[in-house]
């Protein structure tokens, strides 16, 4: 049968779509975009970080085992999870840029550049954000490019910030503990003792306190300060020959608990005073 007219259009426009849209889908002659490649392209297998801030010391963290430590300026176990964050952005493309010679770097902020970041001895230097985009400038070897700013975001710490701020060392176990007006103990079925006795403390509640401590974590850390003191903890720990001694000094915003060994305090949310301090209060 033969087709009308409009029939012919019909089935000539579909036909004209279909070519376009083939043309558009395989673009022939032309190359598929090239993704850039990421920051570092096997991050987790660093194993040396160093961060230079501006007007700060610089950081030197290193893996060790599974595990990362700062070894300047501090020598400490390092915050694992904020390690973790920053491999992670590390996953970041570097965009493509343009040649660093004969570039003016003041225009970018890359001639005084506000980070320093090195990754197994490989430099990368932050300046200004892009205005539009808002990626970070990053001179990398010879070249100017862009990275999200996630990545300056991710190293733009203090020193105190990348230690480890578990109050117990990982893997260490409590044996004993002694609060400001409470002491307590193990029996040898490994029941806990308190004394003096507290009727309003249970079993129960007496084991979430020392859970509490053998979990705690800080929100910062920081130099030692100059706060009154308020009493001292001592903790036994499985091993140790002594036991962890932390003073408690007047803040208003933190519970702070001092290490004088360390020369730093750890600074744990206010609101946890009583669940670390106090026999039989709820958790």
């Amino acid at each position: 049968m033969a087709l009308n007219p409009r029939s012919r259009l019909n089935l000539a426009l579909l036909a004209l779509v279909a070519l376009l849209g083939a043309f558009a889908y395989f673009r022939p002659g032309l190359k598929a975009p090239v993704q850039a490649p990421p920051v570092a392209a096997d991050a987790m297998a660093l194993s040396d970080v160093r961060i230079a801030l501006a007007g700060k010391p610089e950081i030197h963290l290193v893996r060790k085992g599974e595990a990362w430590r700062m070894q300047a300026p501090l020598d400490f176990p390092a915050d694992d999870a904020l390690m973790q964050g920053l491999l992670d952005s590390l996953a970041a493309p570097l965009e493509p840029g343009f040649p660093a010679a004969g570039t003016d770097l003041a225009k970018y902020g890359l001639d005084k550049p506000l980070a320093r970041l090195w990754l197994d001895g490989k430099e990368y230097a932050f300046g200004l954000l892009q205005p539009v985009s808002k990626q970070r400038y990053v001179l990398h070897g010879d070249k100017v490019r862009l990275v999200d700013d996630y990545v300056f975001y991710r190293i733009a710490h203090d020193t105190y910030w990348w230690l480890d701020k578990r109050l117990v060392p990982e893997g260490a176990r409590i044996t004993a503990l002694q609060l400001p007006h409470a002491t307590l103990t193990q029996d040898p079925k490994g029941t806990w003792q308190l004394a003096p006795a507290n009727k309003d403390a249970t079993p129960e509640t007496i084991q979430t306190l020392v859970d509490a401590w053998q979990d705690a974590y800080a929100m910062g850390m920081a130099p030692i300060g100059k706060g009154k003191r308020l009493g001292e903890v001592a903790l036994s720990l499985a091993g140790a020959k002594e036991p962890l001694r932390f003073l408690i000094l007047d803040d208003p915003d933190y519970l702070i608990l001092a290490r004088p060994d360390l020369k730093l305090e750890y600074q744990v949310d206010i609101s946890r005073n009583d669940a670390l301090l106090v026999p039989g209060a709820e958790p």
